[in-house]
């Protein structure tokens, strides 16, 4: 008893890795034993390759809504940020989690929720996400942000995956703006894989400015005038006026205090809207470069033949010349 008193601390660590990897084994086994063969597949990694998941779906809320929406994603060293717009319920934050936890299912050795999907091997996983103060610790919900959000960039890396939610909505209009619009710039410098949702139209002017931005947004049908969600990512920015307005409506808000808000916020965004127009057109030509490199990266990692490959190239030149790409 003696000799097996001295090493009790490391049967107690063997018996709880043991512990965790049963449950893990059973999990994944019970994770797959109970989906259909086509529902769940196996990812496949690359060293320095893109994230790209087809119809990818979160694997805890399509157990329990039967008709959840599946969405995709495409991020490389080309465009190695998305920023994702929408209206307030319209699928963001549920997306931003359904990118992590399949990045983290993957990397841990079990088949994904998806149609397809390959993987780069993230180093770490940095998430700003929530409104919350902290009473204890004499912080405000934006000075969490703030403390949060250092911490990301302090320890950030090339082969990290960020996932950024609202930043700067807990202060002054101008001041989050401009700490979001900072902050994409610094990630997009460190060539992160980045996906940020926001509200702030304006951020979509960083596409304009670094082709490597990629604006998304989720598509909402407006139908005597409340909303339809539909639950699906899109490419480009698509502007549903008075969104916020509208669900101002619905929780009871007097009309003429509804009325008076669209008179206002519609003088701001005609101001926003000719500002970004003008951005568009000064970079149009600096964009169409970028989509060519984009193509050209994706045709480095894909698996075609020769022939396919120069297919492909003379089909992309094509594309350049026309100004279709």
């Amino acid at each position: 008893m003696d000799v097996i008193r001295q090493d009790v601390s490391v049967l107690t660590l063997l018996s709880e890795v043991l512990c965790l990897l049963d449950m893990v084994v059973n999990s994944f086994a019970h994770m797959i034993s109970t989906k259909p063969v086509d529902r769940y597949i196996r990812p496949q990694f690359t060293c320095d390759g893109p994230l790209a998941i087809d119809s990818g779906r979160h694997p805890i809320l399509e157990s329990i809504h039967t008709d959840f929406i599946p969405n995709n994603i495409f991020l490389s060293e080309a465009s190695n940020m998305g920023i994702v717009m929408g209206p307030n319920m319209s699928g963001k934050s549920t997306y931003l989690q359904q990118v992590c936890l399949i990045v983290i299912v993957a990397q841990i050795g079990c088949y994904v929720p998806a149609r397809f999907a390959n993987l780069r091997v993230f180093d770490r996983i940095f998430t700003r996400m929530g409104t919350a103060d902290c009473l204890e610790y004499n912080c405000s919900t934006f000075m969490t942000e703030m403390k949060e959000t250092a911490f990301i960039v302090q320890n950030i890396s090339e082969r990290s995956l960020v996932v950024m939610d609202e930043l700067g909505r807990a202060t002054s209009s101008s001041d989050g703006f401009a700490m979001a619009w900072s902050c994409c710039e610094h990630l997009l410098a460190l060539k992160a894989y980045t996906i940020f949702a926001t509200h702030m139209e304006n951020l979509s002017e960083l596409a304009t400015l670094y082709p490597n931005v990629k604006i998304l947004h989720f598509h909402v049908e407006v139908k005597n005038n409340r909303m339809d969600f539909k639950f699906q990512l899109k490419d480009g920015k698509c502007h549903v006026p008075h969104y916020g307005l509208m669900l101002a409506g619905v929780a009871g808000l007097p009309s003429s205090v509804i009325e008076t808000a669209k008179r206002i916020t519609s003088t701001i965004t005609l101001k926003k809207t000719k500002r970004a127009e003008v951005n568009c057109q000064q970079n149009n030509d600096l964009q169409m470069i970028y989509r060519v490199v984009q193509r050209l990266i994706c045709l480095k990692y894909s698996n075609q033949n020769e022939d396919s490959l120069r297919e492909s190239l003379q089909n992309l030149k094509e594309c350049y010349i026309g100004g279709r790409v």
